[in-house]
C-alpha cells in the first residue's frame, strides 16, 4: 500500500514539473485582400508549414476590414525557460518589425505586428498579412 501512495506522489510531482515546462501560445493573423475562405486557408497552411506548426487552426471572416479573414493558431512551447527567445524567433519567420511587450510579474509576452510601408516579409506570399498578435 505504501508503494502505491509513493508511486502516485511521484506521478503528481512529475506531472507538475512537465506542466511547468509547457507554455501555451495563441497566434492571431488578420489578412487583407482575401476574397475567399479558400485563399485564407491556403495562407494559414503556408504559415503553419513555414513555422512547423500543427495544422489545427480556426478561420473566420474579419468584418472590420473588407475581404479580410482572422486566422487563430494555438500551440505550445515545451521549454518554458526559453519561451521569449522562441516567441521572437517564431514570429520573425513571418515578418518584422514586431512590437514586444513583456510582463515579468506574470511571465507573459505579447508581440504585435502592424503592416506599414516599413514592413518586411520573409516570404512574398506573406504580404497579405495586415495585423498579427502572438501572445503567451
Amino acid at each position: 500500500m505504501f508503494y502505491n501512495y509513493l508511486f502516485i506522489l511521484l506521478l503528481v510531482c512529475f506531472y507538475k514539473e512537465i506542466m511547468q515546462e509547457i507554455k501555451e501560445y495563441n497566434l492571431v493573423l488578420i489578412t487583407e485582400n482575401q476574397n475567399s475562405i479558400e485563399k485564407a486557408n491556403k495562407f494559414a497552411l503556408l504559415i503553419c508549414n513555414e513555422l512547423n506548426l500543427n495544422k489545427n487552426f480556426k478561420i473566420s471572416q474579419y468584418h472590420k476590414f473588407s475581404n479580410s479573414y482572422k486566422i487563430e493558431i494555438n500551440g505550445n512551447f515545451v521549454n518554458e525557460s526559453s519561451f521569449i527567445t522562441q516567441s521572437i524567433k517564431l514570429t520573425n519567420k513571418i515578418c518584422s518589425p514586431w512590437i514586444i511587450e513583456y510582463d515579468e510579474e506574470i511571465n507573459e509576452i505579447d508581440l504585435i505586428f502592424n503592416k506599414t510601408e516599413f514592413s518586411k516579409y520573409r516570404n512574398n506570399n506573406f504580404n497579405i498579412l495586415k495585423w498579427a498578435n502572438f501572445k503567451i
